[in-house]
């Protein structure tokens, strides 16, 4: 009986997950996001550093790399579950998120920014969080585009989408804001974002959701009359 109760959940769970409306609509918000920062290299120059006394009293803690890249699948999983309790939030948080980008990437054009990270080659690190982290560092790079972080951007779109989510299980929602609150403190301990390109991620999440309420309201208003 639990086999056949666990099998026919896996083959829900996994048929679901196809649902082309979902696919279509995160694929979209995070091709727009990869294009356009893949394009904006092209018409950047003059790249500063925005450091300050905080960023130097925050350590260098390469054992939480693995943390930090498990970014991607945290922010999946969390609007993939957004999208089955509660679709009008789902879709508050994607709107929310291309207009985030659309924010970010102004911002990025007028004030490039540029992080400067530690040389982890000369470190006395264990070898498999210096591989992760080279890794990282390799794929990301030049540093640049910094300010607002997309990845602080990403998991705070996410955070505001569960806090909205009301239809959420409470335990699996707290659960699920603490990684991704991690995920984003990581940001900070494996040296990938300044202390201010958080906060600016944390102030372009607000403003996105409060520009995607008002349109959701709009919307709404106009297929009432």
């Amino acid at each position: 009986m639990y086999y056949n109760y666990t099998g026919d959940y896996m083959k829900k769970y996994f048929k679901n997950i196809k649902n082309k409306e979902f696919i279509i609509s995160i694929m979209c918000m995070l091709g727009i996001q990869s294009l356009s920062y893949v394009c904006l290299k092209f018409l950047q120059a003059d790249f500063k550093t925005i450091d300050c006394s905080i960023d130097n009293k925050i350590p260098f803690i390469p054992q939480v790399i693995i943390l930090y890249n498990l970014f991607y699948p945290m922010v999946f999983l969390a609007f993939y579950s957004i999208f089955n309790y509660d679709k009008v939030t789902y879709y508050k948080g994607i709107i929310a998120g291309i207009i985030g980008f659309i924010i970010t990437d102004i911002i990025f054009i007028l004030y490039p920014t540029i992080i400067i990270r530690p040389d982890v080659t000369s470190m006395d690190i264990d070898p498999i969080n210096k591989f992760i982290i080279s890794m990282t560092y390799k794929i990301d790079s030049p540093a640049i585009n910094c300010l607002p972080s997309i990845h602080c951007l990403f998991c705070f779109q996410a955070i505001i989408s569960l806090l909205m989510c009301k239809k959420y299980n409470n335990i699996s929602r707290v659960v699920m804001i603490i990684i991704l609150s991690l995920i984003i403190v990581t940001t900070l301990l494996v040296k990938q974002h300044y202390f201010l390109d958080v906060i600016a991620s944390l102030i372009v999440s607000i403003l996105a959701t409060l520009i995607s309420s008002m349109i959701y309201k709009k919307v709404k208003r106009h297929k009432s009359l």
